[in-house]
């Protein structure tokens, strides 16, 4: 699986291209969890795969404002018209999905 491939999420019949920059700027936001720039975006990816089909383009557009923008819960959940328990369950399930994803090293197709 090449890069591109390895950024690219499954969502009902669609696939969601992940932009390099949004999961460079989420990963920051986070607090990177990889020891490279590739690794972190990979790692994310794959959290998004990991979660519900339904939840990972809201999650995204969530993630992209509240750790990418850096903007508050509240503000980034208003602005897509999520609100705010519903917001931190999600952010709450792909920190889990994060800590679920082995290192990208230890993934034989990559």
């Amino acid at each position: 699986m090449d890069l591109d491939e390895a950024l690219r999420v499954p969502l009902n019949g669609y696939v969601m291209q992940l932009r390099p920059s949004e999961l460079e700027a989420v990963a920051a936001g986070l607090g990177e969890f990889d020891a490279s720039e590739e690794g972190n975006r990979i790692t994310l990816a794959e959290a998004l795969r990991r979660l519900p089909t339904n939840d990972r383009a809201p999650l995204w557009e969530l993630a992209i404002r509240r750790y990418g923008r850096h903007k508050p819960l509240e503000q980034a959940a208003g602005e897509i018209g999520m609100d705010v328990v519903h917001a931190r369950a999600l952010l709450e399930a792909c920190s889990r999905a994060v800590a679920e994803v082995p290192p990208p090293e230890h993934t034989p197709s990559l």
